[in-house]
């Protein structure tokens, strides 16, 4: 029987913490009326899949969802591909893939759910 070894990548990717955070929610008109209505956040971004606010220090994506899902961290990085890569390799499961934002969702040890962002303009 065949013994499966994790793969590390000896190629590190940095990791850096943002000022987004996400949600899922299964109503953004619902979401709107409370996030804009009742705590007053300023929306800067609308379309029909998502809600982007200023919070004060922090960007709030309000995405619409199924599922509802708590508060999603996000970290940054250079080469979000190549950060994916380096996480897949390194244990992490990718849950979903976001290409038009250059952005993907994955499940760390732990099963917390964390954002991986691209930096590059």
């Amino acid at each position: 029987m065949k013994r499966s070894r994790q793969r590390k990548s000896s190629e590190r990717v940095l990791f850096k913490s943002s000022r987004l955070i996400a949600i899922h929610v299964p109503n953004l008109k619902k979401a709107e009326r409370f996030y804009s209505g009742v705590l007053g956040f300023k929306l800067i971004r609308k379309t029909g899949k998502h809600l982007v606010y200023k919070t004060g220090l922090l960007t709030l994506y309000v995405v619409r969802d199924n599922k509802v899902s708590p508060f999603i961290p996000s970290l940054g990085v250079k080469d979000w591909k190549k950060a994916k890569t380096y996480l897949t390799q390194n244990g992490c499961r990718i849950l979903k893939v976001f290409p038009k934002d250059r952005a993907f969702y994955f499940k760390d040890p732990f099963g917390i759910v964390i954002d991986v962002t691209s930096t590059a303009r």
